[in-house]
């Protein structure tokens, strides 16, 4: 025989898209149904799931599985995503939450149809049974009631989950459309970039459209959004109201309940016009159920009608509006290729005129270098004494130069055997400073060159005597006002004087910054605190070596400021020396001696601490408040100056932890013998 199988009839009327979903044959044992093409019949509906859910046969039964993301209810019952149930003939199956497609499962095999029940007798009829039969038909009619307020309920919250979830659509197409637009527009402006100035403006001029567009098509969104919203505050509204209709009926119905039941209890005896009473009071409400069905669902119906027709004329709106926009912007882009192919052929003939413009100017440039190289050949030979001139000072300058690196290298041997762990911390600062010192040459080098260049065009224009001493005389002064620019304490508004660097990297002369301790042991341009300083002997021996080379002025201005430094000195350490012979009278010869170990060790450390980049600048400095200790002398000079044994290394600086004396270092103490 032939399989029959069930089928799903709808039990409302469908709209004209979809009656041909009136009647779905389950023609298979695993039927599926859904929005996906490959499934066995597709409903293209938003609220049903491209999965939406599958029958399956199992032996004489029907399954049902729900695949959906809001949920299939059987029998006003939520079966729930991932759940299954057995079907029966005659179940109501709702398959989306607006109640557009509610199917009737209707099952014709005798296999799967139940058994009749047999009928029971009834006794005749009796006061007891009829009271009671009224009483459980009463209930069973206020819970009927009950029930379909609730679902009015839930019907109004699927309705605000739907539009939630349209809402959330249509933010996700704005997005996805402002992300095209906005790659559509990025990749005109790769193709246009390399072009010349007018381009660019009308690259910036395209962008500016391109924001523009996108701001109005965020306003039109934002304003359709609110729509939304509106409507979403109308349903809530209504909801509400539902709410208090459902509590003013529920009121209305404990009342007729409890006011039913005081006429039971006092009329038992007028029974048959009770029932009459009653049968006419469930008419009326069954009348008004349907009445209210009728009206619920006719406004439900046209409020998505409603929702649909807003949607697809917003929908079909911005794909005239973006295809207005493209066509705009493609007719724009023509104009603009025609007006660069327009300035290419203007750039060509420009070209062209330059070439021959070049050719001419080219050929009267090797004329007026004929006539050069004459003109040349006569200031060869001025130029060549003065470049052997030249020669010798950069020879002279060189050679200075790999003597300080010597010393320097030697002394950092020297210094590290003492102190490794020191230097070590200190590395980096050194580097700084003798990469500062020379930034410094390289500044005097291209001065120098500088200063050439205008000595040779000096000499073209006057080959007197009398004009080349006038240019050395220039050069000199300027040299000197570099120099004292440049190498000048912040303090004293000198040149240094045994100049030494801080922590900081600033320099100073070694008395100034003495004295300034004396007050505040701090930085007086940055205001850091001083942990360490060190000699630089570099900068002493550099502007030693330039000053010969200077005028005599500077000469004796600089020897008159090393005599008054060296008295300065020679008092501060009178009053040091007093002070340390007071302090060691007190104590014990040998904790004086370890005393005495521990301070000289501080002190070399003092003498070699870590170099530092240095800067010059007057500003920031307070000599004001050193002005008034200006009688004292610098800590580290002093009067006993002992040579030490002959052959032994001493750097010029510091003196012996052994003895205490200046002059040598403890290797070399002749006291060691």
């Amino acid at each position: 025989m032939d399989e029959t199988y069930p089928k799903l009839v709808s039990c409302k009327p469908l709209k004209t898209e979809f009656q041909h979903l009136r009647e779905i044959n389950l023609a298979s044992d695993e039927f599926t149904i859904g929005r996906g093409l490959n499934n066995m019949t597709v409903i293209p509906f938003l609220s049903i799931s491209r999965n939406h859910c599958k029958f399956q046969k199992c032996e004489n039964d029907w399954i049902i599985n729900d695949n959906s993301t809001f949920g299939i209810i059987i029998n006003g019952k939520r079966l729930g995503k991932g759940n299954n149930r057995i079907l029966n003939d005659g179940d109501i199956i709702e398959l989306d939450p607006t109640k557009e497609f509610v199917y009737n499962f209707n099952n014709t095999d005798d296999d799967f149809l139940p058994s009749p029940r047999k009928r029971i007798k009834l006794e005749p009829n009796t006061c007891t049974n009829l009271i009671s039969n009224v009483k459980i038909k009463f209930e069973e009619s206020q819970n009927c009631e009950m029930k379909r307020i609730e679902d009015k309920i839930e019907n109004t919250k699927q309705m605000k989950t739907t539009n939630l979830l349209l809402k959330e659509q249509l933010e996700t197409e704005m997005k996805r459309k402002i992300n095209i637009l906005e790659s559509e527009f990025s990749s005109q402006i790769n193709n246009l970039k390399g072009e010349k100035d007018e381009v660019q403006k009308q690259k910036a001029q395209l962008i500016e459209e391109r924001e523009t567009q996108l701001t109005n098509l965020k306003n039109a969104m934002n304003e359709k959004l609110e729509d939304l919203k509106e409507q979403i505050k109308k349903h809530n509204e209504s909801e509400m109201k539902l709410v208090k209709e459902n509590k003013i009926l529920k009121e209305k119905l404990k009342k007729e309940r409890e006011e039913f039941l005081l006429e039971l209890n006092r009329e038992s005896s007028s029974k048959q016009e009770m029932l009459k009473k009653l049968t006419i009071k469930m008419r009326e409400q069954e009348e008004l159920r349907t009445k209210e069905k009728k009206q619920f669902q006719e406004l439900l119906e046209k409020e998505t009608e409603s929702l649909k027709l807003a949607k697809e004329k917003e929908l079909s709106e911005l794909t005239e509006e973006k295809r207005k926009k493209e066509l705009e912007l493609i007719t724009e882009l023509n104009n603009i290729k025609g007006s660069l192919e327009k300035q290419v052929e203007l750039t060509e003939l420009q070209k062209r005129e330059a070439l021959q413009k070049l050719n001419d100017q080219m050929e009267e440039m090797k004329k007026i270098k004929n006539e050069d190289q004459i003109k040349m050949e006569q200031l060869k030979n001025e130029r060549e004494e003065i470049q052997k001139q030249l020669k010798e000072a950069q020879q002279n300058a060189v050679e200075s130069i790999e003597k300080l690196k010597t010393r320097v290298t030697e002394r950092e041997i020297e210094l590290a055997a003492l102190a490794a762990e020191r230097i070590q911390k200190q590395a980096e600062q050194s580097t700084e400073v003798i990469n500062s010192l020379q930034e410094q040459l390289e500044r005097v080098r291209n001065q120098l060159h500088n200063v050439e260049n205008e000595n040779k065009k000096l000499l073209e224009h006057n080959t007197s005597p009398e004009s080349k001493e006038g240019c050395s005389k220039d050069t000199i002064t300027e040299f000197g006002e570099i120099m004292e620019s440049e190498l000048q304490c912040s303090i004293c508004a000198e040149l240094f004087v045994q100049a030494t660097t801080l922590n900081c990297s600033h320099t100073f002369c070694k008395y100034c910054i003495t004295m300034w301790k004396k007050k505040k042991k701090e930085c007086p341009i940055c205001r850091a605190p001083i942990t360490s300083e060190c000699k630089s002997l570099v900068l002493d021996s550099f502007i030693e070596k330039m000053l010969l080379s200077l005028s005599e002025e500077m000469k004796q201005k600089r020897s008159n400021l090393l005599k008054s430094r060296d008295e300065l000195e020679s008092e501060l350490a009178r009053q040091d020396h007093s002070k340390r012979y007071r302090r060691n009278s007190y104590e014990h010869e040998e904790e004086s001696d370890s005393f005495e170990e521990e301070e000289e060790e501080d002190d070399d450390f003092f003498d070699y601490g870590s170099l530092s980049d240095h800067t010059y600048s007057n500003s920031g400095s307070d000599w004001q408040e050193f002005d008034g200790d200006s009688t004292g002398g610098s800590s580290l000079s002093n009067t006993n100056h002992v040579p030490g044994i002959p052959g032994s290394f001493y750097g010029g600086y510091g003196r012996c932890y052994r003895c205490g004396a200046f002059g040598h270092w403890a290797p070399g103490c002749p006291n060691r013998l």
